[in-house]
């Protein structure tokens, strides 16, 4: 009997490793790559009635997305995306297009619609230039993986090397997934397949720490798996949702090159949840129930004591310290707002962005020498790379194609034949949408968020939370400004994952609170600051750990992806250290100190 569970778990490893090994090389080659990756040129046009003053008929708007599909099918582009957007607009992504000329000459012409079309936004990116990104991405990710493993298995031991397992058939999951719903691999996508890892670590980080507690109280492995695992089920859930409703805001609000990000992060819950909780569960009850786990050192164990009869740092006590802390850097942040102009990119302003990649390096005067004689005069120039070899050109009037093609050829004819760039274009009323919707989003997200943590738990709990997840916010709007950080469009993303994490420690934490709270009657606010402070402590190592591996993930991205991402890992990475801080130093505090005030109306009844 006890070799039918070890050879059922021997059978599952097997199988889902020789399905990873067979499918993955097909997998790889049937994802739809972005246009970011294979060079192209992505437009976003406003329709509008051929009589004026007539609203846009729908069907007139669908029957002249068809017209723009089968026109970029003409020009033989690999799998065309054209997709209505709201009332009045039409997106076109044409992945693997070489002549810009040839696109705006077809794409652009009226004749035969039923509706006037006028080009809001384009933009353009070379192939090598995608190529690179992808390549710097996708070894971000293979050394984002590597230590987090490796962090796992140390720290975890036998159960590390097993959640290990199971993150990488997460990883396999989500490509799977992301080819049956027909995903476009863009930048923002694969950023969250990298970031995503550490997400799907958590899961095994908090029921393995469940289960050491257990261990702790001196129980036998199979009832210590078993209460662990039931405790910890709960708490990912919880979790895992609040992080969804973030996500799920954003790929509803349909913000353009970021709504891949949101499918991505939707998507990678719920096959995390799938790999890294029924799997990893499925799994380990197997193992235990084979006898082959005999020693608590399985699942890192290295010292039997008990978490209570240490004396911990009173984090209740010196709330009126965080408190400050935090009102000193918010009225910093507040000053350099109101007081700063913030660096937005061509994003949540009107203009173009011009990146150009040669093959030698230029200085800053070449650079914008060759463009003012060019008869385009840019209004900022920056130059980057590891060979000084990139150039950032940001141009405050929108640029036709000539204007581009007139500055490419100046850089061929007067410094180099290889000239690789990526053009952004956006219009003034364009601009003006994206910014309104992105507060709208963020405002949104929080309030759905604040919504499921009063339902689910209570009203106290929905304002400490909501009081820690817009103090992280802030924090990471204000090192943007002080540090004079671009904003872009994926800056909205990193916010709103930053939302999501802090609401996610949060309610980890509060639910250890609310679960210790039922084993306790509590009579005054000492014993409350007891019971609050223990559980602080309680889940101390799951925070610190998770932590680490997200950490390590927006690190790798920022040193070894591609550059359009640096500042949406930075991003990550103030957001996740602001984010712990403030669930632990600022969240829990505001819910002991409300609960106290209703303490004090009871012993007044």
């Amino acid at each position: 009997m006890l070799k039918k569970p070890f050879s059922l778990f021997v059978l599952i490893i097997l199988g889902i490793s020789g399905a990873i090994a067979c499918t993955t090389p097909y997998l790889i080659s049937h994802t739809t790559i972005g246009l970011e990756f294979k060079g192209g040129y992505e437009i976003l046009y406003t329709a509008e009635s051929l009589q004026s003053g007539k609203p846009v008929d729908k069907a007139a708007l669908l029957s002249t997305a068809n017209i723009l599909a089968a026109r970029a099918n003409s020009l033989g582009v690999s799998e065309p995306q054209v997709s209505i957007e709201g009332d009045h607009e039409i997106r076109v992504d044409l992945a693997g297009v070489s002549s810009n000329a040839q696109v705006r000459s077809i794409m652009d012409a009226q004749n035969n619609l039923p509706l006037k079309l006028t080009e809001k936004y384009s933009e353009t990116v070379g192939g090598v230039l995608g190529k690179s990104d992808l390549q710097a991405t996708f070894w971000a990710g293979i050394i984002a993986l590597s230590i987090i493993l490796s962090f796992m298995i140390i720290f975890y031991r036998g159960v590390g090397l097993l959640a290990s397992f199971t993150v990488v058939t997460y990883l396999w999951l989500l490509l799977l997934a992301f080819n049956v719903f027909h995903g476009v691999l863009s930048l923002a996508a694969v950023v969250t397949f990298v970031l995503g890892m550490g997400i799907a670590v958590d899961a095994n980080i908090i029921a393995y720490e469940r289960i050491k507690e257990e261990l702790r109280k001196g129980k036998s492995i199979a009832d210590a798996l078993k209460e662990g695992e039931h405790n910890a089920f709960h708490i990912i859930m919880h979790a895992n949702i609040t992080t969804a409703i973030a996500a799920i805001v954003l790929f509803f609000a349909g913000i353009g090159p970021i709504k891949g990000f949101a499918f991505t992060l939707i998507l990678s819950i719920i096959v995390s949840i799938v790999s890294n909780v029924f799997l990893s569960r499925l799994l380990l009850n197997l193992l235990v129930r084979s006898n082959a786990v005999k020693k608590p050192s399985f699942f890192g164990m290295r010292i039997k004591q008990s978490a209570e009869s240490l004396k911990h740092f009173s984090f209740i006590k010196h709330r009126y310290k965080f408190f400050v802390i935090s009102a000193v850097i918010g009225a910093i942040g507040a000053f350099m707002l109101f007081t700063t102009e913030l660096n937005y990119d061509i994003d949540f302003k009107a203009g173009t962005a011009l990146d150009i990649t040669l093959d030698k390096s230029i200085t800053q005067d070449d650079a914008t020498s060759i463009m003012e004689n060019a008869g385009v005069p840019p209004a900022t120039v920056a130059i980057g790379g590891q060979n000084n070899n990139q150039i950032a050109a940001r141009f405050d009037n929108v640029l036709k194609g000539d204007d581009v093609n007139s500055i490419i050829n100046a850089f061929k004819d007067n410094y180099t034949k290889n000239v690789v760039y990526e053009e952004n274009t956006y219009d003034p009323a364009v601009a003006q949408d994206l910014e309104t919707k992105a507060v709208y989003v963020i405002l949104t997200a929080i309030a759905a968020i604040v919504v499921f943590v009063a339902i689910r738990f209570s009203w106290r709990f929905s304002i400490a939370s909501a009081v820690s997840v817009l103090n992280s916010a802030f924090f990471v709007l204000a090192m943007f400004v002080i540090f004079k950080l671009e904003i872009d469009v994926t800056f909205i993303a990193a916010i709103l994952t930053v939302i999501g994490f802090a609401t996610y420690n949060t309610i980890v934490i509060f639910d250890r609170i609310r679960e210790n709270l039922k084993l306790h009657t509590i009579k005054n606010h000492e014993e409350l600051h007891t019971v609050i402070n223990q559980s602080i402590w309680q889940m101390m190592t799951r925070s610190i750990n998770t932590v680490i591996t997200v950490v390590i993930a927006a690190v790798c991205v920022y040193l070894f992806g591609a550059e359009p991402l640096h500042n949406f890992a930075l991003a990550i990475l103030f957001g996740l250290i602001c984010g712990t801080y403030s669930s632990i130093c600022i969240g829990t505090p505001v819910y002991f100190m409300l609960k106290k005030r209703s303490l004090k109306v009871e012993e007044k009844l």
